[in-house]
């Protein structure tokens, strides 16, 4: 082989392995991290080994333990730190930003999952063609008890918001698809109620959804979950759920009990009194109409927001 023949096969095998290793990986994991120093290592450490192919991503939510410190010493994992803690949901933004797989799969950094289930979603997900697979915990599997009301009640809004049951509605390990969450990425709240919001918006708006039991160990650390202002976040999620994902189904009951007791009382007094209508009755009458016109507006607000990125993203 000549010289000239030598150099342009070795260029071409350079670009060969330079595409190669520029290829992106089938799945991207994101670990967000938060105080996590006590589990993060192994953790990290524990899907490196388990997926070599795929790409292992920690977001540390700008902690003030030993998780850099910790992440600095795994080469295989890639990180991105948060100067400050910006919350839960403000971690899965920033992972599904620079994912760089074809798939985003979620696994948080507490010790709590297991590798092996991940792997039983991604085969899920490619084998039934699904938009998003998650854990479903049996019976509330390591849920503190003070925490199990709220969500309760939560999963019965999130029911009648779908109009399917939903049996874990945010569970820290699930699979999508990374062009689908894209979508939707600007809608999720930077706390603990992305996982809840991201759930419910890809049922809403018909992507094929599934769930696979999982088991969970106890976490290794502190949760960072406070009941009183989580659970009056629980509260307010609630609130928003119903006028991001379908205000009608709220606004259109308010408005019939409105204007059914305006039509009740008002005929009830005309008949005893013989008098026209009475002012309580106008009142409900004028407040039904209310209502009704306040959940065309917010319907059309809500599609409009969940319309946004209905496109793939460029």
């Amino acid at each position: 082989m000549s010289g000239d023949s030598a150099m342009r096969a070795e260029a071409r095998a350079e670009t060969t392995v330079a595409a190669v290793e520029a290829a992106p990986p089938p799945v991207t994991i994101v670990v967000p991290a938060y105080n996590e120093e006590g589990a993060i290592a192994e953790v990290a450490r524990g899907l490196a080994a388990r997926f070599p192919e795929w790409e292992v991503l920690v977001v540390d939510d700008g902690s003030s333990d030993g998780t850099a410190a910790a992440l600095a010493a795994i080469p295989e994992v890639r990180t991105i730190r948060h100067t400050v803690n910006r919350g839960y949901g403000a971690s899965w933004r920033t992972g599904i930003a620079n994912a760089r797989g074809a798939h985003v799969a979620f696994f948080d950094g507490d010790g709590q999952f297991d590798t092996e289930d991940l792997a039983r979603l991604h085969a899920k997900a490619l084998a039934e063609n699904l938009d998003m697979v998650s854990g479903w915990r049996q019976t509330m599997q390591g849920v503190p008890l003070k925490r199990k009301p709220g969500k309760w009640v939560l999963g019965r809004l999130a029911d009648f918001l779908v109009q399917r049951k939903v049996p874990d509605l945010n569970c820290g390990l699930r699979i999508m698809r990374r062009d689908v969450i894209r979508r939707y990425a600007h809608l999720l709240p930077l706390g603990f109620s992305a996982s809840t919001t991201s759930m419910l918006v890809l049922m809403k708006r018909g992507y094929a959804v599934d769930f696979v039991p999982i088991r969970i160990r106890e976490r290794v650390g502190k949760s960072t979950v406070r009941i009183f202002r989580d659970g009056f976040g629980t509260i307010l999620l609630m609130i928003r759920l119903t006028t991001l994902l379908d205000p009608l189904r709220v606004f259109l009951p308010v408005a019939a009990v409105l204007t059914g007791f305006a039509v009740v009382y008002s005929l009830a007094m005309a008949l005893a009194v013989g008098e026209g209508v009475p002012v309580l009755g106008g009142v409900a009458a004028l407040g039904g109409l209310l209502v009704f016109l306040m959940g065309i507006i917010a319907d059309q607000i809500s599609a409009l927001r969940l319309e946004r990125f209905e496109a793939p993203p460029g």
